[in-house]
Formats: structure tokens, C-alpha cells, sequence
């Protein structure tokens, strides 16, 4: 097996819209700097998985967008499945974690089936989620900006990675705000920003998984300080925000 560690990006030019490339950028910048090669691969509609991809990323994109890409994600399903059930990397930001989900329940009455990787359920909304966010969660603080107008409802056995700080939020367990929905090392969420960038311990946590089962060295020293600085500052003038202005939902 190749040493180098596979990411692929699924249908960059339509679920790509919220900086999702950030995302992979923040784990093969961290790789590359230990001295791990990479391999990116970027897939679009139609276009082939590589063998064995130790990590997927897929973005956010409007409903429109969604509905471009659906019937050839669901030709994917039992590959994604599989890769997810294997222990392996993925992470879904937005619209391409409610494709995942059981199903998107639209405001004009039509339900867009998901694949089913995510034990949840997503119901579109008028009231739209903008703002800066922060989930408690076991990394630590995850930081980002949400934009969304959709509720999840969880499954009893999906497990609630996140608890909400502030903002919204994308699902409601035990009367608490959640954020962020794990299964082994999966991850669908609506943090945005992109995420990565801002969230190095969830980036590690990520390469960490990845680069154990595949028997790789790595880990991170002086060549990752000036990354996580700029993350630190970034983190600190969100938190700052957060603190002295009051995000309000839009209403549609």
C-alpha cells in the first residue's frame, strides 16, 4: 500500500461554496508538513472514487445544487457506506450532510431521500441560522460560522458530538442545542468557515485516525506552531465577536 495518503474532495464545483477546498487544504498542509505525502483527488459527477480514499470531504451547496448532484451520489452509496462502516475519514459540511442523512423534508412539501449514512432526519426551515458558533465537544471548542435554515432530528443512536456555546446549532437533544453528529470517525455538520483552518485539534483528531490505521508515522511539532497561531488569533476575535454583538436569525 502506497504511503501516501489519499483525499478526495466529492463535487467541488457544486458542493464547494462555503470555502470547502479550506478543508482539505488544512489536512494536507499538516500532512505535507510532517513529511507525509498527499494525494488530492477532486471528483466530480460521473467521475470515478479512487481505490481506497482514507479521507472524504464534501461541502455545501443550495438546494439547487443538492438536487444536481443526488442521483449520483446515491450510485455512491454503498461505496461511502462501506468506507464509513471500515473506520475510515469523512467529513460533510452543509448541504452534502443532509444528503447523508434518511431524508431532506423541503418547504414545498417534496422529501429528498438521503443515503442513510447519518442516523438523522432534516427538515428545511423558514427561519435561517447565520452567525459565529462554538460547540463544546471532547476536541475542545470547535469554532466556525453557521448558515443554514434546517433542523435535525436525531436518531436515539446517533451520537450528539457537540454541545452548543453559541449560536444555534443544528439539532435540539434533551432540550440542549447540538452541533456536529459523529459515527466512528464520520462527521456531518453545518460548522462552516471553512472548519479545519480554525479547529486544528479536530483536523489532528481526523489525521490522527487516518494515519494510524494506515500504520503511518505522524505527528505535529514546529512546523505546525505558525498554523495553529493564525488559528488561535482567529479563534480569539470570533470569541470576541461572539461576546459583543448579538446575531440574530433571518427570517425567509
Amino acid at each position: 500500500m502506497s504511503e501516501s495518503v489519499r483525499i478526495v474532495q466529492l463535487y467541488p464545483a457544486e458542493l464547494g461554496i462555503t470555502g470547502d477546498r479550506g478543508n482539505v487544504r488544512a489536512l494536507q498542509v499538516r500532512l505535507e508538513r510532517s513529511g507525509v505525502p498527499v494525494d488530492v483527488h477532486r471528483v466530480g459527477i460521473g467521475e470515478p472514487l479512487p481505490a481506497e480514499p482514507d479521507i472524504i470531504i464534501l461541502g455545501n451547496g443550495p438546494l439547487s445544487a443538492m438536487r444536481i448532484v443526488v442521483d449520483d451520489l446515491r450510485t455512491r452509496a454503498a461505496q461511502l457506506e462501506e468506507h464509513v462502516a471500515a473506520g475510515r475519514s469523512l467529513l460533510a459540511v452543509g448541504a452534502s450532510a443532509e444528503l447523508l442523512s434518511e431524508g431532506v423534508d423541503t418547504l414545498d412539501g417534496a422529501v429528498l431521500d438521503g443515503l442513510g449514512i447519518f442516523p438523522f432526519r432534516v427538515a428545511r426551515t423558514r427561519e435561517r441560522n447565520v452567525g459565529y458558533i462554538i460547540a463544546e465537544t471532547p476536541l475542545g471548542r470547535i469554532i466556525g460560522f453557521e448558515d443554514h435554515a434546517s433542523r435535525w432530528t436525531l436518531r436515539d443512536e446517533a451520537k450528539a458530538f457537540g454541545t452548543v456555546a453559541a449560536g444555534k446549532g443544528s439539532f435540539t437533544r434533551g432540550g440542549t442545542a447540538g452541533e456536529i453528529v459523529r459515527r466512528g470517525e464520520a462527521y456531518a455538520t453545518n460548522v462552516q468557515g471553512p472548519a479545519l483552518p480554525l479547529n486544528p485539534r479536530w483536523s489532528d483528531a481526523i489525521l490522527t485516525a487516518t494515519t494510524t490505521r494506515r500504520g503511518i508515522a505522524w505527528s505535529t511539532g514546529d512546523a505546525h506552531a505558525r498554523l495553529d497561531e493564525y488559528a488561535d488569533g482567529a479563534r480569539t476575535t470570533i470569541e470576541h465577536l461572539i461576546h459583543t454583538k448579538d446575531f440574530s436569525t433571518i427570517g425567509l
